[in-house]
């Protein structure tokens, strides 16, 4: 077995540089006055302030991406995606389980149960709610385009979009999400959440669903899809979704009251 010699590193940084910049040419066209001006500046630093977390938390993401990436269908700087489906097929020839269709989910099902047992996150779960909503459907997108765009057979000649797993990339996206939640209370939530999600990448692989380098970049792919999510939301708070209220009056409550719970839609008459 080699030792990888080469990672690729900060793949996924231009996207969020990206937005930032788009951003910042969107307010600076539509914030004319000297006050809407230095909230816009406030906003702005505040984002870039969030730029260097994001370069340091990209990394490892980008690493699992990378080392995916070498493995696409050769033997890479170690054990590659043929070698390791042929140990599996050695020794877990009858593997089979469908277990790997809900482990992914146990992550955002242990966020829910938290917070009916009234231990809470970092967000209240309003805000939970619009959190994992956005990371599915930036990590949905980003792993349906990928697997268009590279159209890679699984294993056995079956269909061609192994690459990146789904399966695993959902998992360490709501893993990563529910570490972001409740890994400041205990590290045990976040080794629970990503214990689930390294499950469900090795249970893709051994149900001979995927290859080594499918479920690497899907996982480097989840933990990006979170991590992009928490830097944006809370831009996306002040920018879209305040004044939003503010402009049209209504405001979303939670309530709970005699034993029922709900969300309160208020809205203020002109």
């Amino acid at each position: 077995m080699k030792i990888p010699l080469l990672l690729l590193l900060f793949l996924s940084v231009a996207p969020a540089r990206a937005q930032y910049s788009e951003l910042k040419a969107q307010d600076s066209l539509s914030l004319p006055t000297a006050t809407a001006a230095a909230d816009t500046n406030t906003l702005l630093l505040e984002v870039k302030h969030n730029l260097h977390p994001l370069v340091r938390k990209s990394i490892m993401p980008s690493v699992l991406i990378g080392l995916g990436l070498m493995h696409l269908d050769d033997e890479g700087f170690f054990e590659g995606s043929r070698g390791v489906r042929n140990v599996v097929q050695r020794n877990y020839s009858n593997f089979s389980t469908r277990a790997d269709d809900h482990t992914r989910f146990v992550p955002v099902l242990m966020a829910a149960g938290l917070n009916i047992a009234g231990v809470k996150g970092e967000h209240h779960v309003v805000d939970q709610v619009f959190l994992v909503g956005m990371t599915y459907l930036l990590n949905r997108t980003l792993s349906n385009n990928l697997k268009s765009l590279t159209a890679i057979k699984r294993p056995g000649n079956g269909t061609e979009d192994a690459f990146p797993s789904e399966h695993t990339s959902s998992a360490f996206a709501y893993a990563t999400f529910f570490h972001k939640e409740y890994g400041r209370r205990s590290v045990w939530y976040s080794v629970a959440g990503y214990s689930f999600a390294t499950a469900t990448g090795v249970m893709r692989i051994l149900n001979d669903r995927h290859w080594l380098s499918d479920v690497l970049a899907g996982a480097g792919i989840g933990i990006l899809s979170a991590e992009v999510v928490y830097l944006v939301y809370p831009v996306l708070q002040r920018k879209i979704i305040s004044n939003y209220k503010e402009k049209h009056g209504f405001s979303i409550t939670p309530f709970y009251s005699q034993a029922a719970g709900g969300l309160a839609l208020l809205y203020r008459l002109p």
